[in-house]
């Protein structure tokens, strides 16, 4: 009896692994989560991190601008990018006065990249893109 019932809990776990999404390890931490659709600027702003100096100041916005995502994305930017300021583009869902963010040095945009250029690009991932911007705008 024992062995029927270690059967059965092994092939319950076994039903409940996520054969589709392949058995590998996930890129992100939110990959196999709720938050899933959040692994694109999860990944980019990993990566901004080599690109954005100590003390220098960033905003993140999304292509197209969702004020959802923005506010997610600031979030994840105080916590990914420590020792620089995040200026927050959107706050609790709604976009915020340009002027909060204006003075930001670094744009972070989650999404495709701009018609016109906001900057000197100084990283292209296939996630978004990193910009030195020119001059506050």
């Amino acid at each position: 009896m024992p062995l029927l019932g270690a059967a059965l809990l092994t092939a319950l776990a076994l039903w409940s692994l996520p054969w589709r999404e392949g058995l590998g390890r996930p890129r992100t931490l939110v990959d196999r989560s709720t938050a899933r659709q959040l692994a694109p600027g999860y990944r980019l702003l990993i990566r901004a991190a080599a690109v954005i100096p100590e003390k220098a100041s960033f905003v993140t916005r999304t292509e197209p601008p969702d004020p959802n995502f923005e506010t997610w994305y600031f979030r994840l930017g105080v916590a990914f990018l420590p020792g620089r300021r995040a200026l927050p583009a959107s706050d609790f869902g709604r976009f915020t006065p340009p002027g909060t963010w204006r003075e930001a040095e670094y744009l972070v945009l989650i999404g495709a990249r701009p018609n016109e250029a906001p900057g000197e690009l100084v990283l292209d991932a296939p996630d978004g893109t990193v910009w030195r911007r020119r001059s506050p705008s």
